[in-house]
């Protein structure tokens, strides 16, 4: 190891020290029905479960019942309920709204609607997309889960010695908006790989 290699160590050291120091407790709350895989694939993952009064300022928000009115008024800006108006502060603001699939009416409505009132509704639909919120099914907590920690693992594996995650590594990953990536104390993740994570809508644990 020569110097340079020895001062990028320490300087590595340093920081994940000042990050460790600086890590606080993540939260999550449901908008709707609570699902205990959903629950658990964020709480193996360091988070734990907000109460109901926290819903503004959890870290993350998962709604998962929706009604094709809940969706048209917050695609609308024009919230009227208190859920309503959480969501829409938070993509107002910039924050995690995490939709899932199963949960919107809209899904149950597609082969009885008419077709020219479904364009409609999947315009309010795309519309959260455009706001930042995400729509995931519930095979994606799941799928993704083993996918990620079989990726981590293949990592990991493969030394004790550090392992730098660059960019084009990240994006062999096939990672979606919604998904937890987990490092490894053994992992380092480069600025631009961690740009990439967070401009595609993915969590860093």
């Amino acid at each position: 190891m020569d110097n340079n290699e020895i001062i990028v160590q320490k300087i590595t050291d340093i920081i994940i020290q000042r990050l460790q120091k600086e890590e606080h407790r993540k939260t999550f709350v449901f908008i709707g029905k609570e699902y205990s895989g959903i629950r658990t694939y964020y709480v193996n993952r360091g988070y734990e479960i907000g109460s109901v009064k926290d819903k503004s300022d959890t870290d993350i928000v998962i709604v998962t019942e929706l009604t094709i009115l809940n969706m048209n008024r917050i695609a609308l800006g024009l919230p009227q309920t208190e859920d309503e108006v959480i969501i829409f502060q938070r993509l107002l603001n910039k924050k995690k709204v995490f939709f899932l699939e199963e949960g919107m009416e809209l899904l149950a409505s597609q082969h009885v609607a008419p077709r020219a009132l479904l364009k409609v509704l999947e315009n309010y639909k795309n519309q959260l997309v455009r706001y930042g919120a995400s729509i995931l099914p519930l095979k994606h907590f799941e799928k993704i889960n083993e996918t990620i920690n079989q990726e981590i693992k293949d990592i990991t594996n493969k030394s004790d010695r550090k392992e730098l995650l660059t960019i084009a590594k990240v994006r062999n990953l096939n990672l979606h908006a919604g998904d937890i990536f987990e490092t490894d104390r053994n992992i380092i993740v480069t600025a631009l790989a961690r740009d990439y994570l967070r401009d595609l809508g993915v969590e860093i644990v």
